[in-house]
């Protein structure tokens, strides 16, 4: 035991200001172009993957929103409404998927839209939703990855692995 050698410690992760300087960009174009953040990182494995999800939900929705509607009357996409705190965190998690979020609330939600009529619509308004909440969740990815904190979510032993650099 007394000839084990000491483990390398991990490098600190970035924090406050350094933290968000090298954040901010990487983190804006996930929003804006799901996977984008990840292709400046580097990670164009994982960018192509998120973006092809991303589109094939987005596409999903807006067929489904499109043709699911009854006599033409548009409605599913959440969006924020005064006094009403349910609509408004769907609206949030919905807006995740960037500025996309303008045209589908523009063509399936907002002021004169009716409430859900089908499960079509329903099923279309869902995908929507679960592409804005995956890019956020890959954006908090993105953060930790950016700033370094990505290698403490890793067990233990993959931490000692990463310190000595296998």
């Amino acid at each position: 035991m007394a000839d084990e050698k000491p483990l390398p410690k991990l490098p600190m992760p970035l924090r406050r200001q350094k933290a968000l300087k090298a954040a901010w960009k990487p983190l804006l174009l996930q929003w804006l172009v799901p996977g984008a953040g990840y292709w400046m990182i580097g990670q164009k494995g994982r960018a192509r993957v998120f973006f092809g999800v991303w589109v094939l939900f987005c596409l999903l929705g807006a067929l489904q929103l499109q043709f699911g509607a009854v006599h033409g009357i548009k409605g599913g996409v959440y969006v924020p409404t005064p006094g009403a705190w349910l609509p408004t965190l769907g609206a949030l998690a919905t807006t995740g998927i960037g500025p996309v979020y303008g045209a589908f609330a523009w063509a399936f939600g907002g002021a004169g839209t009716e409430p859900v009529r089908t499960l079509t619509q329903e099923y279309g308004a869902s995908y929507v939703m679960v592409a804005g909440l995956l890019n956020w969740l890959c954006c908090f990815d993105l953060w930790d990855r950016v700033t370094g904190r990505w290698v403490f979510r890793l067990p233990k032993d993959e931490q000692e692995q990463a310190a000595r650099g296998e």
